[in-house]
């Protein structure tokens, strides 16, 4: 499985959220982890947040920071390139969706491998991915026809919209 990550999936892999052990399970399961290279910056600044928020203390945000440039060692990078911006932007227009949301919904779909899985926690991303005949994962578990649920990430059942190849 080739799994491509939002900062939903990826920020519970660094602290403590409630979707952190299926994130874990996914970032396991897959062979090869993917993402936009804009995960890095979302990530950070959603660590400066957390922190901000009083969520993480110094020493924790400092750890995270350590694991987030570990970790990001660890995915292959896709470019937020012309294509995949110019894509971005009509995904944005076509399926609702926020300016970074798009430019992951883009950075997956330019992937076109069936056997790319993508996941994330907001559940218009997963809608638009399913959309687009992509194969989702909710990091939430929320129950749906088009999203995998949390609760049981194996790669070998993820499941894919109806129009997705098999």
């Amino acid at each position: 499985m080739i799994g491509y990550l939002d900062t939903s999936a990826f920020v519970p892999l660094l602290i403590a959220e409630p979707s952190s052990e299926p994130c874990r399970r996914f970032w396991d399961d897959a062979d090869v982890i993917v993402s936009s290279r804009l995960l890095y910056v979302e990530t950070a600044a959603a660590l400066a947040q957390a922190r901000r928020m009083g969520r993480l203390s110094d020493e924790t945000h400092t750890e995270s920071l350590l694991l987030l440039d570990r970790m990001w060692s660890e995915i292959d990078v896709t470019e937020v390139d012309d294509d995949v911006v110019t894509r971005a932007a009509g995904l944005a227009h076509e399926l609702a969706l926020r300016g970074y949301d798009a430019v992951h919904c883009a950075s997956a779909e330019q992937l076109n491998d069936e056997d790319v899985v993508a996941a994330s926690g907001d559940q218009r991303l997963l809608d638009a991915w399913a959309e687009l005949g992509m194969a989702t994962f909710d990091t939430h578990g929320q129950s749906g026809h088009r999203s995998r649920s949390a609760a049981e990430p194996s790669a070998h059942d993820i499941e894919r919209s109806p129009e997705a190849p098999r």
